[in-house]
């Protein structure tokens, strides 16, 4: 039995010793390093409410991965008499969060659940893919 039990010990052993641990690949952290993959993403709340007339404002997040430019986002396929109000979509190399507002016309169609679309990029990245937000217009 304890011939048995010394074998078990010395093949669990062995295959602790023999593991190797590798994790996934990971881009470097430094700037500096010329060969570190950069990455650009956004997020923001999937879904918002307007009414004619008034504005809604919403946070968009971005993180940037070995790379400190500017961030500039578009919104695109807003609903027919929303456009948007914020004079200046770039977010600086300072900053990680931008808010956006957008205005309803007065006579803005009432609609549910339009999907419109932000991207990010910047000189150091290519534009993300669109992050698709849905909006609701709503009637006074």
């Amino acid at each position: 039995m304890n011939k048995l039990l010394a074998l078990a010990l010395a093949i669990m052993m062995g295959s602790f010793v023999g593991c190797e641990t590798k994790s996934g690949t990971a881009p470097s952290t430094d700037p500096g390093k010329p060969n570190a993959t950069q990455k650009l993403s956004i997020t923001a709340t999937d879904s918002h409410s307007i009414t004619q007339d008034k504005t809604v404002e919403f946070m968009v997040d971005v993180t940037r991965t070995n790379f400190k430019e500017p961030v500039e986002i578009a919104v695109t396929d807003l609903p027919k008499g929303v456009t948007v109000d914020t004079k200046d979509l770039t977010v600086p190399t300072d900053k990680s969060r931008l808010t956006i507002t957008l205005k309803a016309a007065p006579d803005a169609p009432p609609i549910t659940d339009h999907v419109f679309h932000i991207t990010g990029k910047s000189s150091a990245v290519p534009t993300t893919e669109p992050k698709a937000i849905k909006l609701t217009v709503k009637a006074k």
